[in-house]
């Protein structure tokens, strides 16, 4: 099996454990947003990327140091600017719903995350077949999104009257509009991770040079990257502790499942963010071209699966549920246009 072969695997993988790693909030009771998401937060911004580090590669602290503070501190800004994405991609899966708002926000951030690099970094790539391929698939991923878009207005104004939407947290109530403006900000700063990837080759290199396998070496840029993003998402949820009165709610009863739930999110979240680094791996130079759109794809398909399997669409009309059907058919084949793409490379 060739590595571009085990990398469009893998992107299905990683896919399907990231599309489904907001699923536990469906059965966490009691708690609310804040709650569910400072713990998902914890462990898979801070905890696990760390621990993943030390476990993978000999000297991390060296490869901070000789990879120069500039790199460091590229990722600490790129973290802050994800942690800030991060917060507003909670607040829209409670104001829109998982399946559109995994369609919008990261399809913005499929867009966005995969050409700004193919635009800086292989501007000799635009004009080729490959170049062209990427371009076409990113379009018909585009294409799915606004598809999801649609059908998603046309379940809102179905459903209108009801409020039936799963919410994790009963102080956020708002119109669709806005809850789309949120989406679409979380789509465009949800891919600095990527860019992390894509601009941080020096310190990969000294990684690289401790004896760390290609396909772990992206864990030095998950753990400076992720704690930062993690300082304005905490900052958040303590803020909502204090305004909701909801902190006391971890010692309540009956919430001791929820802990469990919110580190198998953060598992799973950042699980297939370790996944991820490897598929880029093997997609060699084009990797986070490439890998992100497949990734991100993936995701889209694997959420809004979990969405119908959740009731969001329930109710919503068969007009509603054909366009959401239709735009997975779309991602579908923009996903199968950038594997292409990869064999064109």
């Amino acid at each position: 099996m060739s590595s571009l072969t085990i990398g469009v695997v893998l992107a299905i993988v990683a896919g399907i454990i990231n599309g489904s790693f907001a699923a536990p909030i469906k059965y966490a009771k009691v708690w609310k947003w804040e709650n569910i998401w400072a713990v998902w937060a914890a462990f898979g911004m801070v905890i696990f990327p760390w621990l993943i580090l030390f476990i993978t590669v000999p000297h991390p602290i060296e490869v901070y140091l000789q990879g120069g503070m500039h790199n460091t501190m590229m990722l600490v800004g790129f973290g802050l600017g994800f942690g800030l994405a991060q917060i507003l991609f909670g607040l829209g899966i409670a104001a829109v719903g998982m399946a559109l708002n995994f369609a919008i926000a990261i399809g913005i951030s499929t867009a966005f995350g995969s050409l700004l690099p193919l635009l800086m970094q292989h501007r000799d790539k635009i004009f080729t077949p490959q170049g062209h391929m990427i371009f076409i698939g990113v379009f018909l991923v585009i294409i799915g999104i606004v598809g999801c878009a649609v059908a998603g207005k046309m379940k809102e104004s179905h459903m209108s009257g009801s409020d039936d939407r799963p919410r994790e947290s009963a102080a956020l109530k708002m119109s669709f509009k806005a809850g789309l403006v949120i989406v679409v900000l979380a789509g465009i700063g949800s891919p600095l991770i990527n860019f992390g990837l894509a601009f941080g080759d020096a310190l990969k290199a000294v990684a690289g040079s401790q004896g760390v396998s290609p396909g772990m070496q992206a864990n030095v840029i998950w753990a400076p990257l992720n704690s930062a993003a993690f300082i304005p998402y905490i900052l958040y949820c303590i803020y909502l502790w204090k305004k909701n009165n909801t902190r006391g709610l971890y010692g309540a009863p009956g919430t001791g499942r929820n802990w469990v739930f919110g580190a198998v999110m953060g598992a799973l979240w950042f699980g297939s963010t370790v996944i991820y680094g490897d598929i880029t791996a093997r997609l060699g130079s084009m990797g986070p071209i490439l890998g992100w759109p497949l990734f991100m794809s993936a995701i889209i398909i694997t959420s809004n699966v979990w969405g119908l399997a959740t009731g969001e669409w329930k109710g919503s009309g068969s007009k509603a549920l054909n366009s959401m059907f239709g735009s997975i058919f779309f991602l579908i084949l923009g996903f199968a246009a950038l594997a292409y793409a990869g064999r064109l490379g």
